[in-house]
């Protein structure tokens, strides 16, 4: 996956186009009504997460014309013809954003929707951060380049708090309206109970200090060498044979150019799954999570699903990351960081001696209630109606 956040120098390109555009939406604007949306995420190479959420939310709203929703991607013709799609860097693509009524985004506008755009102070619309995840467990080391906005959406109390000790925003930029993705969450939790745990996702997420290993490197790191030990263990496997319990495991995807590695040390082994792709499905389907760092916890806990870390490299991981929680008291599961503890943890969840706390699910969400895009579409409502007393 591309480098989000890579030097600006390599946006140049698209500074002849993006002049162009501003210039004809400068002379375009007073003769158009901005009602138009724009919607982007991970660089354009991926439509999922927050930003599809509030894409489909959006397309399904009577208030709004779906023609004026618009998706931005690197290839237009790579998603389905339902969806109305802008290419990043085109001259529609940045007409479309200075005309447009709002711009939502993921990781940034410049990467997601218009590379350099907001560098133009007039004719900006109104910016939301969507936000990919909740802050918590990985602390972001790019705080300095982060862009204006005009709302940034936290799930809580906890995550205002972040927002604002760590990234200094203004309490008044920050809006606790919950994830836009959350609302399908809570969808498919109605009428279910989690009582019994019958498939567990193990979700381990990337160290950036092993990025770029060639293949007999990365087989001799920690990571690798904990990952494969957990699967071959034999008491992995009496555990999920004894309780009927299906293992799904899916790497992430910097694991890709070392997925035969992982296959050819681990082999087949009965109830343990190894996949590769989409975990949207996973993250509903499956009833307990086993992972290090991954913000995928916060999904598990939205939807009252155990949560067991395994954190075999906390101590190095801490120093070479750092966390915005503290592991020994913040945390909402059991903390392992040996094998055996990881399966004792495993078997009290599947024996029913362990519930998740909803103490801790409470405090880290404002609403469970499915109306996260409902919240995010009436702040922009609030902040247009602003703009035009102006």
């Amino acid at each position: 996956m591309t480098n989000i956040f890579a030097s600006r120098l390599s946006k140049i390109k698209y500074l002849p186009v993006l002049i162009i555009a501003y210039l004809a939406a400068l002379v375009m604007l007073p003769f158009i009504k901005r009602q138009r949306y724009v919607i982007g995420g991970h660089s354009g190479e991926l439509f999922e997460d927050n930003g599809k959420a509030f894409y489909e939310f959006l397309v399904n709203n009577k208030s709004v014309s779906a023609e004026n929703v618009i998706w931005y991607s690197k290839q237009k013709n790579a998603l389905s013809k339902q969806i109305n799609v802008n290419r990043i860097g085109s001259f529609k693509g940045y007409f479309d954003y200075f005309t447009a009524k709002c711009a939502l985004y993921t990781h940034s506008s410049s990467t997601d929707i218009a590379p350099l755009a907001f560098h133009f102070k007039f004719m900006q619309p109104i910016r939301i951060y969507l936000d990919h995840g909740i802050d918590g467990l990985k602390k972001v080391g790019w705080t300095s380049k982060i862009e204006p906005a005009d709302g940034y959406v936290v799930a809580s109390k906890v995550g205002r708090e972040i927002k604002q000790q760590y990234w200094h925003l203004s309490d008044d930029l920050i809006i606790d309206t919950g994830l836009a993705r959350y609302d399908r969450l809570f969808e498919t939790m109605q009428g279910k109970s989690h009582s019994h745990v019958t498939r567990i996702l193990y979700l381990p997420t990337w160290r950036e200090w092993n990025y770029g290993s060639e293949q007999s490197e990365f087989e001799s790191t920690e990571y690798f060498q904990k990952i494969v030990a957990f699967l071959k263990d034999p008491r992995t496997y009496q555990l999920v044979a004894k309780h009927h319990v299906i293992l799904h495991v899916e790497l992430h995807p910097f694991c890709e150019p070392y997925l035969n590695t992982f296959k050819k040390q681990i082999g087949h082994i009965d109830r343990i799954e190894f996949a590769f792709g989409n975990i949207s499905d996973e993250i509903i389907k499956s009833d307990l999570l086993i992972t290090d760092y991954s913000s995928v916890c916060w999904d598990f806990l939205y939807q009252n699903k155990p949560v067991v870390f395994y954190q075999f490299d906390q101590e190095r991981y801490l120093k070479d990351r750092g966390s915005y929680l503290d592991f020994d008291t913040q945390l909402f599961g059991p903390v392992c960081k040996t094998e055996s503890e990881l399966l004792v943890a495993l078997h009290d969840y599947i024996a029913g001696e362990e519930k998740v706390s909803q103490k801790l699910r409470h405090r880290y969400f404002t609403h469970i209630d499915g109306n996260n895009c409902a919240r995010v579409y009436s702040v922009i409502e609030e902040l247009s109606k602003d703009a035009k007393n102006r």
